[in-house]
């Protein structure tokens, strides 16, 4: 008797969790049509200067894929992020299912800084922008 009701309990709580996991992965929408991930990674390279890689990755082969702008902002004083390199121009692929590239930032030793990006991805004609905002690296 105690096994069958080991049984039924095990049995009972198993498809009690059935309806459960499909209802939150139906409530979460995906993040993106266009993106299947995007990002940066930055790296200290000595003497101030900083190597940015940005990287995305689209679903499948877009017409076109990269970054569209990007803004260096660096930590002052009183903890406030402000940018200190305009808005720059970024670079795209043509018909490509991923695209990365690099650039460097000669910032000062010792300084905080962060990357602002805008990605893009167009696919059959439509349109999708993401931002992101890097992690923070000290030069």
């Amino acid at each position: 008797m105690k096994r069958f009701l080991s049984v039924l309990l095990v049995f009972v709580l198993v498809c009690g969790m059935v309806p459960l996991a499909q209802a939150e992965s139906a409530i979460q929408p995906r993040d993106s049509a266009f993106f299947s991930s995007y990002g940066t990674t930055l790296s200290r390279q000595g003497g101030g200067t900083i190597k940015i890689v940005f990287g995305a990755t689209g679903m499948g082969i877009c017409n076109t894929l990269g970054v569209a702008t990007y803004q260096v902002e660096r930590l002052d004083d009183e903890g406030h992020w402000e940018n200190c390199s305009g808005l720059l121009n970024g670079q795209m692929g043509s018909n490509v299912g991923s695209y990365t590239f690099s650039r460097y930032f000669y910032g000062v030793p010792g300084e905080v800084y962060r990357v602002n990006v805008v990605f893009f991805c167009s696919i059959d004609g439509e349109i999708e922008h993401k931002t992101y905002t890097s992690r923070r690296i000290e030069a």
